[in-house]
């Protein structure tokens, strides 16, 4: 249901209507390398503007990629969801499809153990900084928050109940 969801909100803005485009006069851009500068700017609450890697795990990775970065994994088991194999570390889980990095997954637990890096920018959903770094949720699912950077998604997933965080899933959006 989720992947519908996500699927429906990824392809809405084909199907909306828009209202006719104003005119903007170009005094309003006359500094477009400030802005851009800004916007480019890194620093603790700088946006991240792309999704990379989770817990030092590039998305995309080659299987043998991931297993000289890595070693080898503490488990193997098949993915409930994907005709993957879900490599399982001790700091994350990884999702190994045809070959490649599909996804990766962080639970707080190892998060805790570990630290959570995103593109090397350590987060702490606990601090409560992470729209901060993220920006507002493309998406908001009944378990959690869908971010989106190109065909990448972050998913953070919350507990209905509490709110708190229950675990970070970096992934192809195109695969899920």
């Amino acid at each position: 249901m989720n992947t519908i969801l996500l699927l429906l909100s990824l392809l809405s803005p084909y199907f909306a209507v828009s209202a006719p485009e104003e005119q903007v006069p170009l005094a309003i851009f006359a500094e477009p390398a400030a802005v851009a500068a800004s916007i480019q700017q890194s620093g603790p609450n700088s946006l991240i503007t792309s999704f990379d890697s989770l817990a030092r795990v590039s998305l995309y990775d080659t299987e043998e990629e991931l297993l000289a970065a890595q070693g080898a994994p503490l488990r193997m088991a098949p993915d409930p969801w994907q005709n993957c194999i879900e490599y399982q570390y001790s700091e994350m889980s990884a999702g190994i499809c045809e070959g490649i990095v599909l996804y990766v997954h962080v639970s707080p637990a190892q998060a805790s153990s570990y630290g959570l890096y995103l593109n090397g920018t350590k987060l702490d959903p606990l601090k409560g900084n992470l729209r901060e770094m993220l920006g507002e949720p493309y998406f908001v699912a009944e378990d959690g928050d869908v971010y989106m950077r190109g065909s990448t998604a972050l998913k953070i997933y919350r507990n209905p109940g509490t709110g708190e965080w229950s675990g970070i899933d970096l992934f192809d959006g195109n695969s899920s």
